[in-house]
């Protein structure tokens, strides 16, 4: 199956979007082209490249952000550093579940790491931060290296130098 991507916008088709959590169902379908439209983050949305509906089958949400270094698990970041540390924060991320199971929410995660790493080089930023939903979400960003706060084990982090080194 080859994926695009393109951002959410008004003609985006999203109808029967479902990948079992109401929550992130509703985000998509009624805030997240608000929030974009606000500048609080960008959803890039995923479709079979064979669809002429182009139905959106996954998305991510992006956003800049920051964090306090005491939030840092220990060693993450070595030498001298602002406070607050610049960062890029993924904060929703979802497969509607008809595309479950098939590899795609590894193919949309790397795509927004990528993203990332493509703004650091344009404006800085040191880390990537994510919203874990759940258990089993953080369990899906560890496999990919990223380790939880020390204050909360349902967000997560990991350096760009990280995702470069592994994923570009």
């Amino acid at each position: 199956m080859q994926l695009e991507f393109a951002l959410l916008n008004e003609g985006s088709c999203i109808q029967g979007f479902d990948c079992g959590e109401a929550e992130l169902n509703s985000y998509l379908t009624d805030l997240a082209l608000l929030f974009q439209r606000r500048r609080f983050g960008v959803t890039v949305t995923f479709f079979e490249k064979s669809d002429p509906d182009k139905k959106v089958i996954g998305f991510y949400t992006l956003c800049p952000a920051c964090i306090q270094q005491d939030s840092l698990p220990e060693k993450l970041l070595t030498g001298p550093k602002p406070n607050p540390i610049p960062a890029f924060r993924i904060c929703r991320l979802a497969v509607d579940k008809c595309f479950q199971g098939k590899g795609i929410g590894q193919i949309i995660f790397v795509h927004a790491l990528k993203k990332c790493l493509d703004q650091a080089s344009q404006i800085g930023g040191s880390v990537i931060v994510i919203d874990a939903k759940d258990e089993k979400a953080k369990t899906f960003y560890e496999r990919f290296g990223f380790i939880s706060i020390p204050n909360n084990p349902l967000i997560l982090i990991q350096t760009i130098k990280y995702v470069q080194l592994h994923f570009s």
